[in-house]
């Protein structure tokens, strides 16, 4: 009995024992993650790496079994543990707790348990898809926050923020990149945010930034001055000498404005120049030669060339410039031919005149052409119209028009040591040679022009969104604070310090430059509403800046967008549009209840842009009916905007052509409905440039 017993139990014994073998093996193979599972990435983070660092945002960082990774917390050992080097969700597959490495090579996250600690901190099938410990990620998408239950206002707040839950995550918005923030202008209380601490392309909403930053630069009573100096005048009226024509880089300087201080020089009793008329490439107030932009430009000035065909086929075409000048060399190879007119015209500098070339060929018993080409090298050219403007006025000039870059104002007048007459290349105004020039007295101011005030011409930069006049409002800003000639470097440095000073953080923003061209500025949506925000209750800044935005449905960029909405006349803001970006950010609201907002989309291509700003016109409007404590979703006829109008300034304007004799006679006649909307801008009349 004994015998079997034993017998029985042994047999019983090696069965369990296999069994237990078998059961082992079994869990082993299903806890090892297979070579599939481990490829996949650890995070929804880990599947857009490339994305991320393309927009300026830290990659995700995985930790591996380095050397840093095994550090010992207190209490351990200093080995890491199972929970360490498995993959987070596995399983032990050893009774014993020794680890199992996953067979991947991809990077896993590690988590140090401490010796001794329970085995309830291991991962578990329950919460295998959180480990616990946490990547760094983007921040989430939707951060708004509920409103409390008591908020008096929380069924408005909740209204909205549906409202603009729908339209971020609609048809046309869902696919995007899209950034907002709206915040109560009065309280500060945060409305709806989505992305809106990511760092996003502004496009021409950096003009805010810019402008705001001159304004507290140079501050509301700044103007911009150009000047004509030379000789005093003999008893005759001549002045024996040249004249220096000198600004500040005013970009609202016009050909009438020449004809204004030639005019003064009459007054004076001038009636003849024996020197030259140059231009100077050096700011007032400043010895450097300014590279890149001249402070010396004149707009809305055109290279007029008319041409007409000849008496019979075959023969040369008849050309002719505007304005005449000795500066200005035409180069006619058009000829008289049959059928359409075909005429090219390009523009050049050579040596110390601009090279105007005249192709192809004009049908005969045809209409001429009259074609406008934007000017190379803004100080040669401005020399040019100040020397047609002195003749215009009945003063004889003897010498040609040139470029001026002395050593310092002692030799405007064309001192014993000579002058240097420098005659700009393609891409500047770089002194190329030195010449000798006559000197008889030293230098006095015979003529200034200033500008209208700052805040009038930056209502140019925001309300049509001028690149140039842009660039420049904040380059004189840089200028006037560091001193030396104007520069986009020193515009961007006043811009941080000016922002710092108000509070808005550093890592809220990027700045490459003033008008927003190019990809290279980044500001996110909460810094942009913020800072819209902080400039409405500057006393400096805030009743300058808000006339100078664009009033929806009435005039600038958006004078079309908003007609007819329900926010057309209550909302003032600025629109920023580049290649698959459009940006919208401003104030709407009416009476006391005024909202900050900033709508920032990236990623569409350019056939959708007119259904991103209809989205954006929705989620304003739905912005407008908070404000006016009307609850529900905005009507489809609001969504249905008018087209944008944001030039981007004058260069690529002054370029065109047209037919005589039924063309245009000059580029002021061209330009006529632009130079009227900006004299209106300007506060003047519309019969003054």
């Amino acid at each position: 009995m004994s015998q079997g017993h034993c017998a029985c139990s042994t047999g019983s014994a090696a069965r369990r024992l296999r069994c237990l073998a078998l059961f082992g093996s079994l869990i082993a193979g299903f806890c090892l993650p297979s070579p599939t599972a481990s490829a996949r990435p650890t995070s929804r983070i880990a599947a857009r790496p490339k994305f991320a660092a393309k927009l300026g945002r830290p990659t995700p960082i995985f930790l591996g079994s380095s050397a840093a990774a095994r550090t010992a917390l207190p209490g351990n050992s200093g080995k890491p543990t199972a929970a360490a080097t498995a993959r987070p969700g596995a399983k032990s597959a050893s009774l014993s707790g020794k680890p199992v490495v996953a067979p991947t090579n991809k990077p896993v996250a590690l988590r140090i348990v401490p010796s001794g600690a329970s085995k309830s901190v291991f991962p578990t099938e329950r919460n295998a898809t959180k480990p616990k410990t946490a990547l760094p990620s983007e921040p989430a998408d939707n951060e708004t926050p509920a409103p409390a239950s008591d908020d008096p206002n929380r069924e408005r707040i909740l209204s909205l923020q549906e409202t603009l839950t729908r339209i971020v995550h609609g048809s046309v918005l869902r696919r995007l990149r899209v950034g907002m923030r709206v915040l109560d202008l009065a309280t500060g209380q945060l409305l709806f945010s989505q992305r809106g601490s990511v760092l996003m392309d502004p496009a021409s909403n950096q003009k805010v930034l810019a402008t705001a930053t001159a304004l507290l630069r140079l501050g509301s009573t700044w103007r911009f001055r150009t000047e004509l100096s030379g000789p005093q005048p003999d008893c005759n009226g001549a002045i024996e000498g040249d004249l220096i024509l000198r600004g500040t880089g005013d970009p609202s300087l016009r050909a009438a404005h020449l004809d204004e201080m030639a005019e003064d020089l009459v007054r004076r009793g001038v009636s003849r120049v024996d020197g030259r008329v140059l231009g100077d490439a050096r700011r007032i107030g400043s010895d450097e030669v300014a590279v890149g932009r001249s402070p010396l430009h004149v707009g809305w000035s055109a290279i007029e060339v008319r041409v007409r065909p000849g008496d019979k086929v075959g023969v040369p075409a008849l050309a002719s410039l505007r304005p005449s000048s000795d500066a200005l060399r035409l180069v006619n190879q058009a000829t008289t031919g049959k059928g359409r007119n075909h005429v090219g015209v390009s523009v050049s500098r050579a040596g110390d005149h601009i090279q105007v070339l005249v192709t192809g060929k004009i049908g005969l018993g045809r209409h001429g052409v009259v074609v406008w080409r934007a000017p190379p090298g803004d100080t040669l050219y401005a020399a040019i119209l100040m020397r047609t403007a002195l003749v215009q006025a009945g003063i004889e000039v003897r010498g040609p028009a040139g470029v001026y870059a002395g050593e310092g104002h002692e030799h405007t007048a064309g001192s014993a040591a000579g002058l240097q007459i420098a005659f700009a290349g393609q891409l500047g105004d770089t002194p190329a040679a030195l010449v000798h020039a006559k000197t008889t007295a030293s230098p006095t101011i015979l003529a200034v022009h200033e500008s209208v005030p700052l805040p009038l011409l930056i209502r140019r930069v925001n309300k049509n969104s001028d690149n140039e006049w842009a660039e420049r409002v904040l380059e004189a800003a840089g200028a006037e604070t560091f001193g030396g000639s104007p520069s986009t470097a020193k515009g961007v440095r006043a811009l941080r310090e000016a922002l710092t000073e108000m509070g808005v953080p550093a890592a809220g923003y990027n700045p490459a430059n003033g008008s927003g061209l190019g990809h290279q500025n980044r500001v996110t949506p909460a810094t942009m509403a913020d800072l819209l925000r902080k400039l409405y209750f500057d006393p400096r800044v805030g009743p300058d800046l808000l006339q100078s935005l664009s009033v929806g449905g009435v005039d600038g960029t958006t004078r079309n967008r908003f007609r007819g909405s329900s926010a057309a006349e209550r909302v003032r803001a600025k629109t920023g549009t580049l290649n698959g970006v459009s940006c919208l950010s401003g104030y709407v609201g009416d009476k006391a209840d005024v909202l900050a907002f900033s709508i920032m989309v990236e990623g569409h291509r350019h056939r959708a842009i007119g259904s991103v700003r209809s989205a954006q016109v929705s989620a304003v409007n739905a912005m407008m009916r908070f404000a006016r404590g009307t609850l529900g979703p905005s009507p489809a006829e609001e969504a249905l905007p008018g087209q944008d109008l944001e030039t981007g300034g004058e260069a690529a304007e002054l370029e065109g052509e047209s037919e005589l004799p039924d063309g245009p006679a000059s580029p002021g006649a061209k330009s006529s409905e632009s130079v009227e909307q900006t004299s209106k801008d300007l506060g003047k009349p519309s019969d003054e440039p």
